[in-house]
């Protein structure tokens, strides 16, 4: 189904304007004219007077050339070292092979994963009975990369107090696991 321009209602909308404020976003669909009006009238941005496509493609391909040019595997290249499938055939399929893609194509699986959920690990409900381990284990997770940011800092002291820390979460642990 094609949308229609929301000023004109004649012809097909090409451009979308996302405006998002605290948290609310609207959208207002719009043909190449309207769009070259509403910006002359408000002064937003500038319309150019070449095809977007055919930018996008000069660009793709110009990243192209230059990841063959500087020996870098591009993402469509990249292949699952377990079950051969390429990202460029996820990409199409929208289906992995198995468990070792999402090793495999984790740089590129990431921001996907953080675009679609918002994060790219599992933060939903836990079984009442995992809870406090997890939530330990999180902690530990937390401390040690905060540990990690001291010690870059050279803020010693509260790295030894954060390290006492880990090792004390960590102890609690490892007694409960020796019951």
């Amino acid at each position: 189904m094609q949308m229609l321009c929301q000023i004109c209602k004649k012809k097909k909308a090409t451009i979308t304007l996302t405006k998002i404020v605290e948290g609310q976003k609207t959208e207002i669909h719009l043909c190449k004219d309207c769009a070259a009006a509403f910006s002359d009238k408000f002064s937003l941005f500038p319309l150019p007077q070449f095809d977007i496509n055919d930018l996008l493609a000069d660009l793709l391909n110009a990243i192209d050339l230059y990841h063959k040019e500087e020996g870098i595997v591009s993402d469509k290249e990249i292949e699952c070292s377990n079950c051969h499938l390429t990202y460029n055939d996820f990409r199409k399929s929208g289906k992995l092979g198995c468990s070792v893609c999402y090793h495999d194509f984790r740089d590129q699986l990431t921001p996907l994963l953080r675009r679609l959920h918002g994060n790219s690990e599992h933060v939903g409900k836990i079984p009442q009975q995992s809870k406090g381990k997890l939530n330990k284990i999180r902690k530990i997770k937390q401390l040690k990369k905060e540990l990690q940011e001291l010690i870059l800092k050279e803020e010693y002291e509260k790295a030894a107090n954060t390290r006492d820390e880990i090792l004390k979460l960590e102890g609690v642990s490892k007694k409960k696991n020796a019951k």
